[in-house]
């Protein structure tokens, strides 16, 4: 009997799994609809001038926002907010007893949230690469991250 080998698909899977990346939500706002989404593949740009850049599934919700905003939010989880980013990554608990977004989109708790203008959108495969410039920072308090490794949430020591 002939074993099945591993797809590349899964053998990529299975590599970035293997990278830690903190954990974020985006969030935006188009003619009163908000939607935010967990996402981990959130990256710094550029310093001059200030640019973030997240990828975004082609079939995700959040995508026909992001395009019709302006605007978008980026909020960097901190440890302890597994609920929150289950929550956003459609796996919603029944231990999130609060409104998860305020009204400027920020995440209470948050160690940091980003308030973006939409810089570009660029093709990228079966994702979209959204660049935000971001023009004003809330820094929340200096905890540790919330951090995701082998498809599990984990602690830095």
């Amino acid at each position: 009997m002939e074993i099945a080998q591993p797809t590349l698909t899964e053998l990529f899977k299975s590599a970035l799994a293997r990278w830690a990346s903190g954990v974020s939500v985006v969030a935006a706002e188009a003619a009163g609809e908000r939607r935010g989404m967990t996402a981990s593949s959130f990256s710094s740009l550029s310093l001059r001038p200030p640019l973030v850049l997240v990828c975004i599934d082609e079939g995700a919700n959040l995508l026909g926002l992001l395009e019709r905003s302006q605007r978008f939010v980026i909020n960097l989880l901190a440890e302890g907010q597994q609920a929150v980013s289950n929550h956003f990554a459609g796996r919603p608990g029944t231990n999130l007893d609060f409104e998860p977004l305020n009204p400027d989109l920020s995440i209470e708790g948050a160690l940091a949230t980003l308030y973006c203008s939409k810089w570009q959108l660029y093709p990228g495969g079966d994702h979209r690469i959204v660049v935000g410039q971001v023009e004003a920072v809330r820094l929340g308090k200096a905890e540790k991250p919330l951090v995701y490794w082998n498809r599990a949430y984990h602690s830095l020591r």
